[in-house]
């Protein structure tokens, strides 16, 4: 049966707490398709914007600089308004698009406005975006994998398929949104299994597994609704894969209100098999990865933890296979601060990752 399916999607998350007010926007985001189809549209997303925003241009090439251009229209009209509140999918747009081929998202406004919906990637193996600040401007795409690239309120392409794929959502926390291991993981899959499944990455920076973010400073007010509360709205998926549990132990030591917030190892636990239990689909997790600056007494339940977790058959031990003999991330898989996987280290994992899943017949 032929039926929208996500080509790529990756969330936008809440920064109504520190938004982005620009006089105008030009954006440029590179999307890989996981799918074959004939027709696409976009996932445009203002759920948490006060506005409503408005964009006077948006249009879709295969190649980066445009020598072919493809309209994108919202009831039938080039200016596209995103309603606050609101996720839209614009009209269909008829488009032959092949599994592995790449499309090109070129967004304007001339307006002033504030953006509150943001992505962010470091990876760009299958997604990658950047934005100026004129309207005329067309941004370069950029490979640096040590800075961040981020967009406004796009989540990102649906397909018009015959294609009936397994949807992998990668979610948790920045180990998954910055795309080092759920991009190289995603890459395996488009090339193992194209048209079987797609993708869609949910993560949030910052996020904690059992709270939601503290409020006490603007930054920490964009690491979102706890994980557990966001998988009771969670986006429909086959199986899901998540990195979390590392921010409920770190974050006493950069909020006032997490302090009051210390977390156990019996409810840190009780947090992991309730993520099991309440998810409808087949879900896989990490062990929690080192940190720098957990504290002793959190190392310590960060420790015992695994040590249970490693026993459970949906648990992939990702820990064990990036931490040194003294519980720090080795330094030729981190990204220089002790706390982040690089893109090696997160090649690795995903290829570790891809083991795991295979050895349990999981794909």
């Amino acid at each position: 049966m032929i039926a929208w399916q996500p080509a790529l999607i990756q969330t936008c998350d809440d920064f109504s707490a520190m938004p982005f007010k620009l006089g105008q926007l030009s954006q440029l985001v590179k999307y890989t398709s996981f799918l074959s189809g004939n027709k696409i549209r976009l996932v445009l997303s203002n759920l948490y914007g006060k506005e409503d925003l408005y964009f006077d241009k948006v249009v879709v090439s295969k190649d980066a600089k445009f020598h072919v251009k493809h309209q994108v229209t919202y009831l039938k009209r080039p200016q596209i308004i995103v309603p606050k509140g609101q996720k839209i999918q614009t009209d269909p747009l008829n488009l032959e698009i092949k599994a592995g081929e790449v499309l090109y998202i070129w967004l304007t406004s001339s307006k002033e406005q504030t953006y509150a919906d943001v992505a962010s990637s470091y990876a760009t193996t299958l997604l990658n975006a950047s934005y100026g600040r004129k309207v005329d401007y067309l941004p370069k795409l950029s490979s640096n994998s040590n800075r961040r690239k981020s967009w406004f309120s796009l989540d990102g392409i649906l397909v018009w398929t015959k294609a009936n794929p397994k949807v992998l959502e990668f979610g948790g926390d920045s180990l998954a949104e910055m795309g080092f291991v759920s991009q190289a993981f995603g890459a395996l899959l488009l090339k193992a299994y194209p048209n079987q499944a797609t993708y869609v990455n949910t993560a949030i920076s910052g996020s904690r597994l059992l709270r939601d973010c503290p409020t006490d400073s603007p930054l920490l007010a964009t690491y979102g609704l706890s994980l557990l509360k966001r998988q009771q709205n969670k986006m429909k998926a086959d199986i899901s894969i998540f990195f979390c549990g590392g921010n409920d132990l770190l974050l006493p030591n950069y909020s006032k209100q997490a302090q009051k917030q210390v977390v156990s190892a019996a409810e840190l636990l009780a947090g992991f098999d309730k993520l099991v239990t309440a998810c409808p689909n087949k879900v896989i997790f990490s062990t929690i990865l080192p940190a720098p600056k957990i504290v002793p007494a959190a190392e310590k339940i960060r420790q015992a933890v695994n040590a249970e977790l490693v026993s459970w058959p949906q648990v992939f031990d990702g820990a064990s296979l990036v931490a040194d003999s003294n519980n720090q991330l080795l330094p030729v898989y981190q990204l220089g601060d002790g706390l982040h996987l690089n893109q090696v280290g997160g090649e690795f994992l995903a290829r570790k990752l891809w083991d795991f899943l295979n050895a349990n017949s999981l794909l």
